[in-house]
This record gives structure tokens, C-alpha cells and sequence, in this order.
């Protein structure tokens, strides 16, 4: 099988170290390089469990992986004087070294609209039995649905990965597990999962010119609700283009992409399923009262109040923030990495907002763009392929995410202190839900029906979700029957 595009990582050569790192170190951005020394970053001293003898005699490890991230992860070709690729670059050559193997890579692209032809690829491979791949890692929805083929090793079986450990999520392994089969993982090991945290970014200028209160605080002391956001969005808009009806061009309160619609959902502390006696069911977030009241709170702000803006799927909706036209704008972290670099206003970033202040705590999700891992079924050697999985987090998580978080987010791409805070509530508030990792062997019936009510101003919830109920139920227990 020939891959579109291939990259081999060889450097198990100590001599090549020393050069190599001392590139990464004459970095041209010395505010990161200070900023590298944050007392909130991860301890130098946390260290895996691997045996220090561990050696695969100059073994080759292939991976299979998409070829179009959004932020680079899986590797960089060479140091650049990013601080963020400098850290991977220096990850992937020191885990090399350390197990004594190289990495080459087979990349073809991966992401939605690709999913299906990369996941037929890779199962072709594992199907015929030829070891081609000792590690897979991909969009999130792939990977996913590739485990319930049988065709991925449960890592929670394998000899050196060790899932207790601080670069592993616990809200993934606790959400994705399945009697206590977990077929992927992720956590520090995956850039983008900590660039595809949702969150609410703010212009500063605009909370000042309206007397707004200060939204730090309100996260601060707890109320940073979805009312208080809505409540502080009244009375912004302005038609800025004439035109006389709503668009991009205008001024808003809050715009809210159709892609972070569900965003709401979860930050409300609901969840689409629920883990009983370690199978998944339906939750009973998902018929309650409160997704009805969300749905007709939500339905009222975007669609009958004037200040707020819920853009066609197809516009580009960033637009407006991205121009200082908007008060509040839903985006997930990377929005500050690809978009907001070169803008002439002060903004901020917060974390989701809570359903109400008795609500006790925030709770984050991620975009789908994000990385599993997972070991194919026909890897040659697994303890290996585990190894190198878990030598990889453990050094993402003392190199590479306090490069990304520490510095690049929280110095690079914000513009105070305040905002370098909020990036710590976001991330230590991140959670999973089955249904939602799951979404494409459901259909996305555990994300379309909430976000595609929001937008069709749709609020009989009751008859939209019995109208899908039986089909849910049915696909859920096909997932669950996988796992058997």
C-alpha cells in the first residue's frame, strides 16, 4: 500500500543531540523562553515508570496517521525556532534515543470530509495480517470508530502504557472504556487537543466603551453564567454595513458558530450518556427538563433577540470577532494561534459559561480535530509500540504542552495575566462524553439534534428527541456490542 505523503524520523544518534537542542534554545523569541519557567507548568521531576534498560535495538516504528492536523503534533521535519514545534522535534529525537528506535511515518488526510477513506485504509491494512503499522493516531472520530471494528489492541492490556499517569485524560479513559476495555488514549500527547478547548473570547475595548463588568471577576467569584453572558451582550449590536438586516459586516453581542452550538450543552454540566456498571446508556441529561429550557433560552437569544448572531453554516463567522465586531465569540483555543495573531485590539478568553451560579463548576469540551492513539491489532510488537506511546506522553507532558500552554498560549497569543488564568480553568476543566467521542458511529445524533434545533429555532425538544430515540438506541447498543 503506498501512502500519499511519508516522513521518516531517524535519530537515534546521540552525536546529532546536542546541536539540535542548542538550535531550539537560540530561539528569536526571548519572552518565550522565560516564560518557559511558569510555576504552573508540569514538575520536571514527574517521570514515567519505563525500565531504564529498555532498548529495541534500532527497530523502526510506522505510523499511520492524517496528514493535515490543524496544529502540527505527530512530528516536525526540523527545527524551526517555534517554540512549540522546537519542543516536538526535541520530544520525538529523544524518545528515539532513548528506546533506541526511529519513527517513519505513512500520512494521508484524515479529517472529516476525509474520514471514511482514511479509516478504509487502515482497516485494509490490519485486515490483511501484514504489520504494516505499529502505532495509529488521527482525528478523534476516526480512531473512535475504528475501535469498534475490532480491529485496535486494548491498551489497558498492554505492557508499558501506564493509564494512572497525569499525561493521560481520565475523563477519556473513563468515558471511552467499555467493561473495562480501553482501545485509545490521549491527553498531553496530542497538541491539538489542548488547541481545540472551547472557550469565550472577549474584546476588551468594547467591555470598556459599554461599562460592562469586568468578566474575569465574574468567572472569579462563580457567575459567569450563560444569562450574564447573554445579559451583557444587550444593546451592542449595530447594522455597521447599512444593509438593514443581520450579517457579518454588523457589530453583535455574542456570535455563536453552528460548530459550537453543543458547546452550551456541556458546559450546562450535561452529558448525552452516562457510564452504568461500565457500559454507556443514555443519559438522562439528554430528556430532562433542563436541555428543554437550555434549547428555549438558546433559541430566544440567537434568534429573537437583536444583539446576537448565529451565522449560516457556510460564512465564515470568525470574521467578525477577528474585526473587532463582535463583544463575545465561541471558538476553541487554536482561534488565537491561526486568527487573532496580527489583530489591533486587546481581547481576553474565558472559560464556557456555567448554566447558573449554583452550577459548581465550569466544564470545558474540545473540537473533534484532536488525536487518539491506538495500537493497530497487528502491530508486530505491542509491549514496543506501548513503550514508545508512553515514553512520547510522558515527555509531551515536561516538554511539549508546557512549551504549547505555558508559553505560546499564555504569553504568545494573550495579552494578560488574567487571560494567562482562565487558560487554567479551561484546561483543568476539560471532559469527555462517550456519546460524543462515539458521535459517528451514532450518526451525531449525540450533537446534531441539539445544535440543529438551536439553529431551525426548534424547541419541542420532547417530540425532536423521540423522533430519534429508537434510531439512537439501536446505533448505541450496536457500539456497545462491538466491545463484546
Amino acid at each position: 500500500m503506498k501512502a500519499l505523503t511519508r516522513r521518516a524520523l531517524a535519530l537515534g544518534l546521540a552525536a546529532l543531540m546536542p546541536s539540535a537542542f542548542a538550535c531550539g534554545q537560540a530561539s528569536d523569541t526571548p519572552t518565550d523562553t522565560s516564560a518557559a519557567d511558569s510555576s504552573s507548568a508540569p514538575e520536571e521531576t514527574t517521570s514515567d515508570s519505563l525500565p531504564a534498560d529498555l532498548d529495541f535495538g534500532g527497530a523502526t516504528v510506522s505510523w499511520f496517521v492524517r496528514s493535515d492536523p490543524p496544529s502540527p503534533e505527530y512530528y516536525v521535519d526540523e527545527q524551526t525556532g517555534d517554540i512549540v514545534d522546537d519542543a516536538i522535534f526535541k520530544r520525538n529525537s529523544e524518545v528515539c534515543e532513548r528506546l533506541n528506535v526511529s519513527f517513519e511515518f505513512f500520512g494521508i488526510p484524515g479529517a472529516w470530509a476525509d474520514r471514511n477513506s482514511f479509516n478504509q485504509t487502515i482497516q485494509s491494512s490490519i485486515l490483511a495480517g501484514d504489520g504494516a503499522y505499529d502505532i495509529l493516531a488521527g482525528y478523534s472520530m476516526c480512531v473512535a470508530s475504528i475501535s469498534t471494528s475490532g480491529l485496535l489492541q486494548d491498551l489497558a492490556s498492554t505492557e508499558y502504557i501506564d493509564l494512572d499517569q497525569p499525561w493521560w485524560s481520565d475523563s477519556l479513559m473513563e468515558q471511552s472504556s467499555v467493561n473495562g476495555k480501553l482501545y485509545f488514549a490521549s491527553g498531553d500527547i496530542s497538541t491539538n487537543l489542548l488547541y481545540q478547548m472551547c472557550g469565550v473570547y472577549f474584546n476588551k475595548g468594547m467591555i470598556e466603551d459599554f461599562g460592562l463588568e469586568n468578566p474575569y471577576a465574574l468567572v472569579d467569584s462563580g457567575k459567569w453564567t450563560i444569562d450574564k453572558l447573554f445579559e451583557m451582550s444587550e444593546g451592542v449590536y449595530n447594522d455597521l454595513d447599512g444593509d438593514g438586516k443581520k450579517s457579518l459586516g454588523d457589530r453583535f453581542g455574542t456570535v455563536l458558530p453552528y460548530v459550537y452550538i453543543d458547546a452550551f450543552y456541556f458546559s450546562s454540566g450535561m452529558n448525552t450518556t452516562e457510564i452504568v456498571g461500565g457500559v454507556p446508556q443514555i443519559s438522562a441529561d439528554y430528556t430532562g427538563e433542563k436541555v428543554q429550557s437550555l434549547l428555549e433560552y438558546l433559541c430566544g437569544q440567537m434568534h429573537d433577540a437583536e444583539d446576537n448572531y448565529l451565522p449560516p453554516d457556510t460564512t465564515d463567522e470568525r470574521n467578525t470577532f477577528m474585526h473587532g465586531n463582535s463583544l463575545f465569540g465561541v471558538q476553541t483555543l487554536n482561534f488565537a494561534k491561526s486568527q487573532l495573531r496580527d489583530v489591533t485590539f486587546d481581547y481576553g478568553i474565558l472559560p464556557m459559561p456555567k448554566y447558573d451560579e449554583a452550577q459548581s463548576d465550569y466544564c470545558t469540551i474540545t473540537g473533534f480535530p484532536y488525536s487518539l492513539y491506538s495500537i493497530p491489532l497487528d502491530a508486530p510488537d505491542a509491549d514496543m509500540s506501548s513503550a514508545v506511546l508512553e515514553a512520547l506522553a510522558s515527555a509531551s507532558y515536561r516538554e511539549v504542552s508546557p512549551a504549547l500552554f505555558e508559553v505560546a498560549m499564555k504569553v504568545k497569543y494573550t495579552t494578560d495575566d488574567d487571560s494567562a488564568r482562565m487558560f487554567d480553568i479551561i484546561r483543568d476543566t476539560v471532559m469527555f462524553d462517550f456519546g460524543r467521542v462515539f458521535t459517528d458511529n451514532l450518526e451525531s445524533l449525540t450533537f446534531n439534534m441539539f445544535r440543529d434545533s438551536v439553529r431551525d429555532n426548534r424547541t419541542n425538544w420532547a417530540s425532536i428527541y423521540e423522533s430519534k430515540r429508537a434510531r439512537l438506541e439501536s446505533l448505541l447498543g450496536t457500539v456497545i456490542g462491538s466491545f463484546e
